[in-house]
């Protein structure tokens, strides 16, 4: 709801964002919306003499921060389901023994999910088998994501609910593991964990929907505790679709959330000729709700990385696996084109980056396609000779700096690998230097979904074994303010609405301990959330704030 009366925002620095970056002293917030933006003195000539009057002593005004790549429908759960985060726990028994705590307290064949696992954290440096998992969990399926997302670890029961066994065919754009004597050992990658991701997340919200809003709810409130003012759900299943609806419906989305459509199933293949698909990517659109674009996959994380063009012997090697060939990625991009729905394609590798850049050209090739809104996600590994193509197409690049810390490593080691200058671990600065509009996703819960570790990530390039991953393609503090505001907005199709402190706009406004663009970069994480309004309303506050009337 938005705010009723007037608010004066005073005493403080206002970063707007703008196309010129202005910083002001106060904004005007009227009817939800900002009224007036500059000195003091002419915000409070144009507020009633009525107007509500907070001062800052002194604090930062920022545009509400927007994440246009989050998987909100998968981490709404997490406090429902098991905590197996490596680190803290440090080796299988302890990651085992926490699933088995948790089984023992429910009824037997009640599904368990369990997050934050990665295998190359605990000292095993693997996954637990299925057989593993049986001994924890007898009695109950149980669901243990990787970290990623990419990949899951299950068990007996899990295998056999979802048919999986040793006589099972490969799937479309996945893989089920087997051991040595051709039996599934429990590890599922991509695709292949579609029918148990499913089952599972079925098993936690579609048995009690008014719970998985409650939990939806909760989440977002969290997001809003750290200046998160709006977010793209970055792969909207079928069910997670009907979460949504019924969230808006009961109005508790504090926030606006832009659905990314994915198919039936999380690592699903869309199909662009059936009509229900098409019907709810382009379903009519509420104040809190919106769609109209519809996410993409073109290569695997596992079990050989990205789709890579590496460099030996003066060759171009190719490596990895993807989902779709160029030419079903083309058709599948200018097809979505010609329906009125944009689109998101997830592209990890520099060839697979390729592989979308030549969609998006055949895409604005198509009669009034020139303006057409073409998102280019992650590009973890990517050339920076590939920027000036994508400025020049007018793609925009939704950037993960935030994982630099946690998988920039692996990035680095895993796939980029020695002898390949050609190749950069996220490179924003190249982008941004060539023109391309980087905007700032966290990937969570796959990264941290808090903004001040996202911006510091991008300004310090440090990863969590303390070195620095690719540091020349940092960016600035004000530019990372911009990647993660106004051009985020962009991202999510709401530029004219929100991102930036310019009449007219929403009044989603965070204010900050600190002022996030001259603050050294090595304290960015350290940033706190004083205040969040959404479309003028006080959504979050600290006590200790200490504004003023």
């Amino acid at each position: 709801m938005a705010h009723q009366g007037e608010l004066i925002l005073c005493d403080a620095v206002v970063r707007t964002v703008d196309p010129w970056d202005r910083v002001a002293e106060a904004v005007l917030v009227r009817g939800g919306k900002i009224a007036a933006v500059g000195s003091e003195r002419d915000v409070r000539a144009a507020a009633r003499p009525d107007a509500e009057v907070r001062r800052l002593r002194g604090r930062t005004v920022v545009p509400g921060f927007i994440d246009p790549h989050n998987h909100l429908s998968l981490s709404a759960f997490e406090p429902v389901s098991v905590d197996c985060y490596t680190p803290p726990l440090a080796d299988l028994d302890a990651v085992l023994g926490r699933i088995s705590e948790h089984c023992a307290r429910l009824p037997a064949g009640q599904w368990v999910r369990a997050v934050g696992f990665v295998p190359m954290m605990v000292t095993e440096q693997r996954p637990p088998t299925r057989w593993e998992l049986d001994e924890a969990a007898p009695d109950n399926p149980v669901f243990l994501l990787d970290l990623s997302c990419n990949a899951a670890y299950v068990n007996s029961r899990a295998l056999a609910q979802a048919g999986i066994s040793e006589h099972s065919p490969q799937p479309w754009g996945g893989q089920i593991v087997m051991d040595r004597d051709g039996r599934p050992n429990g590890t599922l990658l991509q695709a292949a964990l579609n029918p148990l991701q499913t089952a599972s997340w079925r098993a936690y919200a579609a048995a009690d929907w008014d719970r998985a809003v409650e939990l939806l709810e909760a989440k977002m409130r969290e997001y809003l505790s750290v200046g998160l003012t709006s977010i793209c759900d970055a792969a909207v299943t079928t069910d997670a679709a009907e979460l949504y609806a019924r969230a808006d419906a009961a109005g508790r989305l504090p926030f606006a959330v832009q659905q990314l459509h994915t198919a039936d199933d999380f690592f699903g293949r869309q199909d662009l000729r059936r009509n229900d698909f098409i019907d709810r990517v382009l379903g009519r659109d509420t104040e809190r709700l919106r769609g109209g674009t519809m996410k993409i996959f073109t290569d695997h994380a596992f079990p050989d990385g990205p789709l890579m063009d590496r460099l030996h012997d003066g060759c171009r090697v190719h490596t990895g696996t993807g989902y779709y060939d160029k030419p079903e990625i083309r058709v599948m991009a200018t097809t979505a084109r010609d329906l009125g729905i944009n689109t998101a394609i997830h592209a990890m590798g520099n060839c697979s980056v390729d592989t979308v850049l030549d969609a998006y050209q055949a895409v604005r090739a198509l009669p009034g396609s020139d303006t057409a809104l073409l998102r280019l996600e992650h590009a973890y590994v990517a050339e920076p000779a590939q920027a000036p193509r994508m400025a020049a197409l007018g793609v925009d690049l939704v950037a993960k700096p935030g994982l630099v810390y946690a998988h920039g490593p692996m990035f680095w080691d895993g796939w980029r690998q020695k002898g390949q200058d050609h190749l950069s671990v996220i490179p924003i600065r190249s982008m941004v230097e060539a023109g391309v509009r980087v905007s700032f996703g966290s990937d969570a819960p796959a990264g941290t979904f808090r903004p001040a570790d996202v911006l510091w990530s991008a300004v310090t390039r440090e990863s969590f074994r303390g070195d620095t991953i690719n540091p020349e393609e940092a960016v600035t503090a004000e530019e990372a303010l911009r990647c993660y505001t106004i051009n985020s907005a962009h991202a999510a199709n709401r530029a004219a609405e929100e991102g930036s402190i310019e009449v007219g706009k929403r009044a989603n406004l965070v204010v900050l301990d600190r002022d996030v663009v001259t603050c050294p970069g090595d304290e960015l994480r350290e940033m706190q959330v004083l205040m969040t309004y959404v479309d003028g309303e006080l959504v979050h506050a600290v006590e200790s704030s200490n504004a003023t009337g």
